[in-house]
């Protein structure tokens, strides 16, 4: 129960904080495909499944309130050196992502799967920053509805997929600032602005309902294949991130001291997020290695 508290935890985590990928810790901790089996059966084995998935939503509403906090107050202070902070967190990740490949035949099919798992989320923020250089919910109609509700889908992904993160495709969208500017006092007196973030739910859990089915048939009968998009995915949105339009805001905004300053701090930032995820996978991986001597 603690481990599957855990594994929630990360997942609300992620839906706030860039870099952490839910599914990847649940990789980890090895209830991944748990997880996934749970989700593609919750309708036809309601109980089984819903007394596994308790202590995991218990987690998810834990670690989205502690993530919520933490990240306002990071980002307002510190904007860059908090994204490279959680873009290492991602990185720290890779090492379980690839094992999955590790010795694996790369063949024609497979490299093109990689390419378009690192294009998809580079073309995403290339139409992004075409289409509008300042995202904002200042002013929301009914297009803004019908996004948010792709976006939510999309969303689900990112927790079903290892490597991926909400808020990185968030970013690469353009919309995470605004979003996380968006929850304060004043959403409440803005009916509008609601229904956004209402959206964004409803989109979640039809995407979750719809791809763990699909997610969960692929990693039974194509299992290395499909790593190789999701290893591709994971490395493109890292890119990605670093171009979308909060980045670029960030960047409009600098000036020279604060080059000086944010960079190699963010540097830094960047090495202690891989740090602390890269030492979750090597400790499990000697609990691991430990538990097989005995």
């Amino acid at each position: 129960m603690l481990i599957s508290i855990f594994v929630g935890f990360s997942i609300g985590l992620s839906v706030i904080v860039p870099g952490i990928s839910g599914s990847s810790i649940a990789i980890i901790m090895k209830v991944y495909d748990k997880l996934m089996y749970s989700f593609s059966n919750i309708f036809k084995k309601f109980k089984a499944c819903f007394i596994f998935l308790l202590p995991i939503l218990i987690g998810i509403v834990l670690g989205f309130g502690v993530g919520l906090i933490l990240v306002k107050i990071l980002l307002e202070a510190f904007p860059f050196i908090t994204i490279c902070f959680f873009v290492g967190l991602m990185v720290g990740t890779y090492p379980i992502l690839f094992k999955e490949i590790k010795g694996e035949r790369f063949n024609n099919n497979r490299i093109m799967m990689f390419v378009a798992g690192v294009l998809v989320p580079i073309l995403i923020t290339a139409v992004s920053l075409l289409l509008s250089s300042n995202n904002d919910l200042t002013s929301v109609g009914f297009g803004h509805y019908v996004l948010f509700l792709v976006i939510g889908v999309l969303i689900s992904l990112t927790q079903l997929i290892p490597g991926l993160s909400a808020t990185v495709l968030l970013m690469i969208f353009g919309y995470y600032t605004a979003l996380m500017n968006g929850i304060g006092r004043e959403l409440l007196s803005n009916v509008r602005l609601i229904f956004v973030y209402i959206m964004l739910m409803v989109g979640f859990v039809i995407g979750t309902l719809m791809f763990s089915k699909i997610i969960n048939k692929l990693l039974d009968n194509f299992r290395k294949s499909f790593f190789f998009v999701i290893c591709g995915l994971s490395i493109g949105s890292v890119v990605s991130v670093f171009f979308g339009n909060d980045c670029m805001d960030i960047y409009k905004g600098w000036t020279g001291a604060d080059m000086v300053f944010d960079i190699p701090i963010g540097v830094l930032a960047l090495a202690v997020g891989f740090a602390i995820t890269f030492g979750i996978y090597w400790i499990s991986k000697f609990k691991a290695r430990d538990e097989k001597n005995i």
